[in-house]
């Protein structure tokens, strides 16, 4: 059956919005509604640096795979941190939604524990911390605090596991279990956790972190409450959402009517006897002010862990949304209202238990979360051009476990790469940074993994070449080899190895995400993006490589210039200036960096490729079917960013 997710209507202000232009009233006076809706996101970014001060884990501590909010009591999302993580975000209302049909009752200091993806969650490794707030004791919301936990169990180091069968293979999985009662540790649940996971000490510090945040925003908010008075803030509250659903309907309202469709694909159910890509698809449809996106076209759930449930599927389409119209940032539950999302149950985009889906933020996820985008741009494009790029590189889940061979004690690392940005319609994507859906997210310094695991990083550099071609082009992947000092295991959960980030309007797609042990020896090994506990010994090996972005435009209108500069800059190569640009430099002193521009040679050469036809496909540096439908007026293009 069909799932439909309604618009719901506030009973005041953009209640009778029916058109863009109609007038929104706030319950609030206008200066205290601004100082409120901006405080309501200050006290979750000072939970978020309380919870990045005192983890133990350096996933959380350096690379900061967690997040916060504030909902109201009846699981309405009020409000987030700044460097929150765009997965996480969707999820909170369906955790606490799932968390109050199972709790009748909630009293002060009452905490519990939620992580069951299928009914509100990503996967098994981000965990929920619920908590309610009390105000004159009255209940008035919920300080939720979510981290990603290096591991849940199950029988892989890290709890990712690309070929599980179902999700009994990818850790605990957890309805709301009490960890709190009455700000009193309930023992059997610790218990639980540490006969379940790997490095329960890490996880110790991690679970204390995410506690001593939500009391933290408890604290806050209820001082807001005192000074304001608390039925100001409950109207705050509704105003905030009410604001951010006015100002999405204006921008929905300045686009054009109609349908816009855009699809994506996996490398491959690693599962299935014939290793199939799987498709995500979206249809976009806009009418006035409202908006439907249908996700029912997309593929049947895969064999392998790769898909997700709904309501990692709603995270996807609100950040994708938010960032075709960045101006709406923060996330409350205004906008999620105002979207109409529909999904089809066994879907790869919703898929049904018991399916495996620790891998869903580099599979199904990104996909989904880059399609949005790409429906978004279609209509985007004709109205604002700044709004539209080009796909993103994707994230690659890496793990390794064992045993320190310093220390005799047991780790699990998880690692990500940063790498390139896809092409804007006015300028070049940027280099070197993580996947746009995880920006807050950082990348873990060479230190940190060199002190915490057994490796030695030997090489990060940028991957030369590695930039999905265009008039823009993409920012570039990067390197971070590393050789390894103890026996461990590794495992990967990724993606675009083989379809790697869309280019649009005739840009190519970027380069591809790849890991390799022992490269240029006769123990060479391609690992691929689907490798599960693959041992390596002392000094052995490991090239890890991630994604350039996508390209915006043809490559054959690049200035020349502009080509030179990257060769300078040893970003790419004489052959690829020549074969994906047309431009033809001759090195006259290469070692104090004098090449020239050959004029005459780049006219004719970019006359002869203009003749030809580029290769089309989903593959690395190939021209995106997909992408094509973006069509860009670039005169338009100029006046807008003059």
């Amino acid at each position: 059956p069909l799932i439909n997710e309604t618009n719901h209507w506030t009973e005041r202000g953009i209640a009778t919005m029916d058109r863009a232009e109609s007038k929104l009233e706030t319950r609030v006076d206008p200066i205290t509604f601004e100082v409120l809706r901006n405080a309501f996101r200050a006290i979750c970014t000072e939970g978020s640096a309380l919870l990045e001060r005192v983890s133990y884990s350096p996933t959380i501590t350096e690379g900061h795979d967690y997040s916060v909010a504030l909902l109201t009591r009846d699981a309405r999302l009020i409000a987030h941190g700044f460097k929150d993580q765009a997965p996480h975000l969707g999820t909170f209302e369906e955790a606490l939604k799932d968390t109050l049909a199972d709790v009748d009752t909630w009293r002060p200091g009452d905490v519990y524990l939620h992580n069951d993806p299928y009914t509100g969650g990503t996967h098994t490794n981000d965990v929920k911390l619920i908590r309610p707030v009390f105000c004159e004791g009255e209940h008035v919301a919920f300080a939720v605090t979510l981290c990603h936990w290096a591991d849940v169990g199950g029988p892989i180091p890290g709890s990712f596991h690309p070929r599980a069968h179902d999700h009994f293979q990818e850790g605990m999985r957890l309805p709301a279990i009490p960890l709190y009662v009455g700000d009193r540790e309930v023992r059997s649940t610790f218990k639980l956790i540490r006969f379940n996971t790997r490095c329960y000490v890490d996880r110790l510090g991690d679970i204390h972190s995410q506690y001593e945040t939500a009391r933290l925003m408890e604290r806050r908010l209820v001082e807001y409450m005192e000074k304001f008075g608390k039925q100001t803030l409950l109207d705050a509250f509704e105003d905030t959402m009410d604001y951010s659903e006015y100002r999405f309907a204006q921008a929905i309202a300045a686009l054009p009517d109609g349908a816009y469709e855009f699809e994506d694909y996996g490398d491959c159910d690693i599962l299935h006897p014939d290793r199939p890509r799987i498709k995500v698809h979206c249809r976009l449809t806009i009418e006035g002010d409202r908006c439907t996106l249908d996700w029912s076209g997309s593929d049947p759930q895969p064999r392998s862990s790769w898909g997700f449930c709904r309501p990692a599927l709603l995270s996807a389409t609100y950040d994708g949304t938010m960032h075709s119209f960045p101006f709406l940032a923060p996330l409350n539950h205004g906008i999620i209202r105002h979207l109409k999302i529909v999904s089809r149950k066994g879907t790869c985009v919703d898929v049904k238990e018991p399916n495996g889906v620790s891998g869903y933020c580099s599979g199904a996820y990104e996909k989904a979360d880059h399609v949005t985008m790409g429906c978004w741009a279609q209509a985007n494009v004709r109205v604002n051009p700044r709004y539209v790029h080009a796909g993103s590189l994707n994230l690659e889940n890496l793990c390794t476990g064992g045993i320190h061979p310093k220390t005799g004690v047991d780790f699990v690392s998880y690692l990500w790469l940063e790498g390139g940005a896809g092409a804007c319609t006015f300028r070049d994507g940027t280099s070197l940074i993580n996947s746009i859906y995880i920006s807050g997210a950082s990348n873990q310094p060479i230190e940190s993994w060199e002190r915490w695991y057994p490796m030695v990083v030997t090489r990060c550099d940028i991957v030369k070449d590695s930039c999905g071609d265009g008039r823009y082009r993409g920012g570039f992947g990067i390197y971070r080899d590393f050789e390894v000092t103890g026996d461990t295991v590794i495992t990967i959960h990724g993606d675009r190895e083989e379809v790697t980030p869309y280019g649009i309007a005739g840009g190519t797609n970027g380069g591809p995400n790849r890991l390799t042990k022992n490269p240029g020896t006769r123990e060479e090994k391609d690992l691929g993006m689907f490798c599960v506990t693959e041992p390596l010994k002392p000094g052995d090996q490991v090239t890890f490589v991630s994604n350039g972005g996508g390209g915006c435009g043809d490559s054959l209108d690049r200035p020349p210039e502009a080509v030179l500069e990257d060769v300078l800059d040893d970003y790419i190569s004489l052959e690829k200036a020549r074969e994906a640009y047309g431009v033809v430099i001759h090195p006259v002193d290469p070692e104090v960096l004098h090449y020239e521009i050959d004029r005459e040679a780049t006219q004719k050469l970019r006359e002869e490729l203009r003749r030809g036809t580029r290769r089309r496909g989903y593959g690395p540096w190939e021209v995106n079917p997909q992408g094509e439908k973006i069509r860009i007026d670039w005169e338009e293009v100029r006046r807008l960013t003059a």
